[in-house]
């Protein structure tokens, strides 16, 4: 008698806890002391190339909010203050450029770059299009130390700003 099962194609995408997650901001400039790095470990047994989707949300008085959008040809994450919950017109403000007096409690740094996995951003979802093969794929994604410029300002109140960035198959 034989025996037979099918293993049907699956991804597994995990967060990699060693990259650096936190940075302080300087508090003349808006600029980070250091780049943020956060990264994915993405396995797949499917024959093709999957097609995975990168994007941030952040929090403001409206709930989760897209916080990745493109500007000036570049794309940025805007981070929200997560002890006072900035207005979602803030965010709004800062996707649009608006001085940086109109987006208090949002600041925004670009994406420098996503290694591992070919990848581009499509600007109508506001997120990126990973494309993981075939095994074990690692994807760092790089976020660069200046801040958008007119998205920080002395009436950026203190304390912790908040980024989520996810990796995921489903494209939600």
């Amino acid at each position: 008698m034989d025996f037979n099962i099918t293993l049907p194609g699956f991804v597994r995408v995990e967060s990699v806890t060693s990259p650096v997650l936190i940075a302080n901001i300087t508090d003349r400039t808006g600029n980070l002391y250091s780049s943020l790095s956060s990264q994915f470990k993405v396995i797949s047994n499917s024959k093709d190339v999957k097609t995975l989707y990168l994007k941030a949300n952040t929090v403001t008085d409206g709930g989760y909010e897209e916080a990745m959008f493109e500007q000036g040809g570049r794309v940025y994450i805007a981070f929200a203050n997560i002890a006072k919950i900035p207005k979602s017109q803030s965010l709004a403000n800062c996707k649009m450029g608006s001085a940086s007096k109109d987006s208090p409690g949002v600041v925004a740094y670009p994406v420098v770059s996503i290694i591992g996995a070919d990848s581009k951003f499509v600007r109508s979802k506001n997120k990126y299009e990973v494309y993981a093969p075939n095994g074990t794929t690692y994807v760092t994604v790089n976020v660069g130390s200046n801040v958008l410029k007119n998205s920080f300002d002395s009436n950026d109140p203190k304390g912790f700003y908040q980024a989520i960035l996810s990796l995921t198959e489903a494209d939600i």
